[in-house]
Formats: structure tokens, C-alpha cells, sequence
């Protein structure tokens, strides 16, 4: 196994692709954070409260869920990149059993999350101690946690991808089938079950993997700004905010991490049993 691991350290570290996907993620964290925190609305609402509003909180989980269809994208690439490039043959000879490769992907891949977390959590809070400077963010036991949240999410969409490559087996079809359905079809699916007022939604996968952060980020947020006054808040005010910052109104964070991590985890499984039994050339 850590010849397996080296080698796909190599693999990574040979083509620019890792970084090539990084780029966007640091540009992205650090814009969400610096203009979200920067807005001029939260600029008024923090004359009239007399206070400084955490806002760095929710502009960490906007950037995390705006980012993390990058690191599944780079995940997905690590096996279907492969099948592209007729690397495979290589890999399945050289790493017999062939499950041995996967899960040698899956550790490597699981630090590769970790970078992109990393990078994702720092940049976006560099924006904000530039929109709003280190009150922007309230108590740094607040920050440490929707930050830890955010890095959780990123690794399990990173493991998400390399499943969902290794399911598909096609680079076109892998990041065509993620971005799709990430922007298009279950943003339909989620309208279609909101107005059946069932609640489903919040399980779907991109819900619950927004949910992560999310749904910490925004109560942390409201109870730092409301204190005693929290149980008065209304519903409207956290439905607003979750659709800035991610997550569902009512739905624990810890729903979501469990959710999600079920779907990564059957996706995985689905890779690694038809990874068992697909010809390769």
C-alpha cells in the first residue's frame, strides 16, 4: 500500500491539475470573504445594531459550498484521468487487488481535501479581515468551528469525486454529470420538493453538503447577534440567511454531515465493486 500511495502522490504532483483547480478555489474564498463581508447593507445594519455583525462566518460557508464542486471535480479526475489516459492498465497490474488502488486514491485524495479546505478557509477569512476586519469574525472558538466545518466538507467532496470517477470511468461524463447536476437539476428537484413543503429537500446531496457548514455558520451567526432575544428570531431571518450561506432552516448540521457522508460512502462502495469487475485495455 505506501508504494500505492507514493505513486499517486506522484501522479498528482507530475500535471498541473491540482493546482490548476486550486486557483479558482483561492480566488473564489477570498472574493466571497472580502465582498460579502464588504457589502454596503452590512455596512447600515451595523450602524443601526451599534455592533459588529460576524458576518466572516457565513461568507466562510458561502465560499466553502461555492468551492466545493471543485475539489469533487479533482477527485473525479483521479480515477476517470486514468481510464482517459490508459494509465489504468498500469495501475491495476501493478496494485493487484485492484481495490488496493482505489483505496490508495482514497488516502491521498482524503490530504489533497485537506489542502483545499485549508486554502479555502484561510483565503476566504483573508477577505474578510479585509472587508471587515478581526471583529468580522466574533468569538474565534466561533470561527475555529465553521472553519473546521468547512474543511470536513471539502475532504468528503473530494472522497465523493474520486467515487463518482471511479463509478463512471469517464472524465467528459464525470465533471459533465457533477456540474450539471450540481447547478441545474437538483436546484429543480430542491424547488419542486420545497413547495411540496415536505422537507425531503434538505437531504438531497448538494443540500446536505452545503448543510455542513451551513447549518452551523448561521445559528452560531444569529445567536452571537440576537443573545437572549434568539428564540424570537423568525424563521424568515434564518431561511434568508441559509440561502446566502447554505443549509436548511431546521435541519441540525450533524443530519447533514451523517447525509452526506452516506452518499459518499454508497458512491465509493459503487466505484470500488464496478472498478472490481470493468475490462480495462
Amino acid at each position: 500500500m505506501r508504494g500505492l500511495v507514493k505513486a499517486e502522490i506522484r501522479k498528482i504532483f507530475t500535471i498541473n491539475l491540482w493546482w490548476g483547480l486550486l486557483i479558482p478555489v483561492v480566488v473564489l474564498s477570498f472574493g466571497a470573504g472580502w465582498l460579502g463581508t464588504a457589502v454596503g447593507t452590512i455596512n447600515e445594519l451595523e450602524s443601526m445594531l451599534g455592533a459588529t455583525l460576524p458576518i466572516g462566518l457565513l461568507t466562510v460557508s458561502m465560499s466553502t459550498n461555492f468551492s466545493t464542486i471543485f475539489a469533487a471535480l479533482f477527485g473525479a479526475l483521479a480515477v476517470s484521468g486514468e481510464y482517459w489516459n490508459k494509465s489504468i492498465t498500469t495501475s491495476y497490474l501493478t496494485g493487484n487487488p485492484r481495490g488496493a488502488v482505489l483505496g490508495a486514491k482514497l488516502i491521498v485524495y482524503t490530504a489533497m481535501g485537506l489542502l483545499y479546505g485549508i486554502a479555502n478557509v484561510v483565503c476566504a477569512s483573508l477577505g474578510g479581515l479585509v472587508g471587515a476586519g478581526l471583529d468580522g469574525f466574533g468569538n474565534p472558538a466561533d470561527w475555529f468551528t465553521v472553519g473546521a466545518a468547512g474543511v470536513l466538507s471539502m475532504v468528503l467532496w473530494t472522497l465523493l469525486g474520486v467515487g463518482f470517477g471511479a463509478l463512471v470511468a469517464n472524465s467528459v461524463a464525470a465533471i459533465l454529470s457533477l456540474v450539471l447536476y450540481r447547478f441545474a437539476f437538483e436546484f429543480i428537484v430542491s424547488a419542486f420538493l420545497i413547495g411540496s413543503g415536505t422537507g425531503v429537500d434538505a437531504y438531497l446531496p448538494v443540500a446536505a453538503g452545503s448543510g455542513i457548514v451551513g447549518n452551523l455558520a448561521v445559528p452560531i451567526f444569529i445567536s452571537a447577534v440576537a443573545g437572549a432575544d434568539e428564540p424570537y428570531v423568525p424563521a424568515e431571518v434564518f431561511e434568508l440567511l441559509h440561502f446566502f450561506a447554505g443549509g436548511s432552516y431546521g435541519n441540525p448540521w450533524w443530519a447533514s454531515l451523517l447525509t452526506f457522508m452516506g452518499y459518499t460512502a454508497v458512491i465509493v462502495a459503487g466505484g470500488w465493486l464496478l472498478s472490481r469487475r470493468r475490462d480495462v485495455t
